[in-house]
């Protein structure tokens, strides 16, 4: 009998090590992993954040001797992962999903050159880098010279690199296009039309890019991201009717676009933290006052954030005649989210019918823009 038992009992942990085998097993495959090795990294660490479920999964990474590092992780699907380098001013998305052992190798300060091996979509985005290496190098060199002579966060880019710049993109948004043409059922197609078609000025292209995905691109989450991107910006764009939107002015007086109709309106954003803002305020005065004087059919409208951090000055009625519109919530304020504002001082003209005529217009530029426009009688 005590043999029987022995033996029932050796049989019984043998099955149980076999299941504890299997399990363990099946819990590696849910797990991915990093690794690599960077070169200008700063500090001791860097951050990632990624999905899982409804919540924001944020990590710190320990960073090695010469750039090392190594993590692990447990996702359900594949997901985009941000990594955040050097003080959170430099930043790369990698793709992960459940056993994906993935390499990386590169230098911090050109990260879109950063190469990232294991998985299908990276090994596609990391093919596409090495074969614009130059074009994209040549992005991120005008980029960190932009950086290094723009020290104020809300300004625009300086002057002297944004033709350089445009051209660069318009390039690489070229080679893109083809790229998602040839492409429409891959992932990596739907990360490049995020990096490449994702501002103003692109929203065409990403029109005939959602247009062309299908398979596995289609279905990928960031696609749907997307699309709702595509449709906010569009409320905004020129040629679209202006979003009505109501506020009170530095007096509490409720004010209301559609109060303004019948008329031009220069709506403009700025912020009291902003100095770009307070220099600029000098020639917006100057230009408001010779269109008043030329009996130009022109209100002005200012909406300005930061009202928290720096109080409005109550005096500045004195100087500007023009209705203000003070706004609490930062870049979130109601107003700046509407009209999909992203850098300040910005200016949009709005007809006397209430349509969009040209965003990001220069001060200079409003007077021969309304003498264009107003003896054909255009919305």
């Amino acid at each position: 009998m005590i043999h029987k038992i022995n033996i029932t009992l050796c049989v019984t942990i043998a099955l149980l090590v076999i299941a504890g085998m299997f399990s363990c097993k099946k819990k590696d495959k849910d797990i991915f992993s990093v690794e690599g090795t960077l070169e200008n990294v700063e500090g001791s660490h860097f951050y990632t954040s990624y999905e899982v479920g409804d919540s924001v999964q944020i990590d710190t990474i320990a960073i090695g001797e010469n750039g090392k590092f190594s993590f692990t992780g447990k996702v359900d699907t594949l997901t985009v992962m941000s990594l955040y380098f050097n003080n959170n001013t430099k930043n790369i998305f990698i793709l992960v999903n459940k056993g994906w052992n993935i390499q990386m190798e590169g230098d911090a300060l050109y990260p879109d050159l950063i190469d990232i091996k294991g998985g299908k979509v990276n090994d596609d985005l990391t093919e596409f880098k090495n074969k614009n290496k130059e074009l994209l190098k040549m992005r991120a060199d005008i980029l960190m010279a932009v950086e290094d002579e723009n020290t104020e966060n809300d300004s625009l880019p300086v002057k002297n690199y944004v033709a350089e710049l445009r051209n660069t993109n318009f390039e690489l948004s070229n080679i893109a296009a083809s790229y998602i043409k040839a492409n429409p059922e891959k992932v990596a197609s739907v990360m490049l039309a995020n990096a490449f078609f994702k501002d103003e000025s692109s929203i065409p292209r990403l029109d005939e890019s959602l247009n062309l995905f299908k398979g596995r691109a289609l279905d990928f989450p960031m696609t749907e991201e997307l699309r709702r991107y595509r449709d906010k910006v569009k409320k905004s764009a020129v040629g679209s009717y202006a979003p009505l939107f109501t506020a009170e002015d530095i007096k509490g007086k409720e004010v209301k676009l559609v109060d303004y109709r019948d008329k031009y309106v220069l709506l403009s954003f700025a912020a009291t933290t902003c100095d770009v803002c307070k220099d600029e305020k000098k020639d917006a005065i100057k230009v408001y006052n010779d269109l008043k004087k030329q009996k130009k059919n022109i209100e002005f409208v200012t909406v300005v954030k930061d009202i928290e951090t720096v109080p409005l000055s109550k005096n500045i009625s004195d100087s500007v005649k023009w209705t203000i519109l003070p706004v609490k919530g930062g870049w979130s304020a109601s107003v700046f989210d509407t009209y999909y504002i992203r850098g300040i001082p910005y200016h949009i003209l709005i007809s006397p019918r209430g349509y969009i005529l040209e965003r990001d217009i220069s001060l200079d530029a409003i007077a021969g823009k309304i003498e264009s426009l107003e003896p054909k009688d255009k919305k």
